[in-house]
């Protein structure tokens, strides 16, 4: 299971808008792996779509490996404190290798994740609207997100 945070979530990211998107940096160990399951822990309830990138030359997201949608409702929700977590099944997607990026975007509703305090490092925040012109800005809270693989 790869993660950032410290278990300890403490505050909720919110999407201002359709195309704000979270994003965490994620290098895999040595080798490919399946993925076996992505974890989220919501705080409010909305669709989100989760899309996973090959990393590029320039050490940003790149091209597209996958992309799921998941609806956020009430059963899904965590208090930060009670351990639930969102569970989305990846066993039929493609083996991932080296560093991916997994991007969150809200696509309908007022969705929130949990967040730790943690500066991993690893969390960013974009506009995918290319006349705002905004590239990859690092930020200080790890948004609560796990990947589950196998070599």
């Amino acid at each position: 299971m790869l993660s950032y945070d410290d278990n300890h979530p403490s505050a909720s990211l919110i999407f201002p808008s359709l195309t704000y998107e979270s994003i965490l940096r994620v290098e895999l160990p040595e080798g490919k792996h399946r993925p076996l399951r992505l974890r989220l822990q919501a705080a409010a309830a909305g669709t989100v779509a989760i899309t996973l990138y090959e990393n590029d030359l320039l050490e940003s997201p790149g091209e597209p490996i996958f992309e799921l949608t998941r609806e956020l409702a009430a059963a899904d929700l965590s208090t930060g404190k009670d351990g639930r977590w969102a569970i989305e099944d990846l066993r039929d997607r493609p083996e991932l290798k080296g560093v991916i990026w997994i991007g969150m975007r809200k696509t309908a509703g007022e969705p929130a994740i949990w967040t730790s305090s943690v500066v991993s490092g690893q969390a960013y925040l974009r506009d995918r609207d290319p006349s705002r012109a905004l590239g990859l800005l690092p930020v200080k809270r790890t948004p609560m997100l796990r990947l589950e693989v196998l070599p």
